[in-house]
């Protein structure tokens, strides 16, 4: 619905042996337009793949938001 903001947001961060995982999953509706890939989801998908990441975003099928980052953690 147009002008239909998500009132929450659920975060999630997942630390295994060799990989963190972020995501975040908001409750909005479903997006009255299709999805705008603007400099904000570019930016994030360019910071990610800077540390080896891989980034997933896009609606879910619930028609909320999903952004999942995935990062390989490397001992020092």
């Amino acid at each position: 619905m147009a002008g239909s903001h998500p009132r929450r947001a659920h975060v999630v961060v997942d630390y295994e042996a060799d990989t963190l995982v972020i995501e975040v999953l908001d409750e909005g509706q479903k997006w009255p337009a299709p999805l705008d890939r603007g400099r904000g989801i570019a930016g994030m998908r360019e910071r990610v793949a800077l540390y080896g990441g891989e980034l997933t975003v896009g609606p879910r099928p619930s028609g909320s938001f999903a952004v999942h980052a995935r990062f390989p953690v490397h001992e020092p």
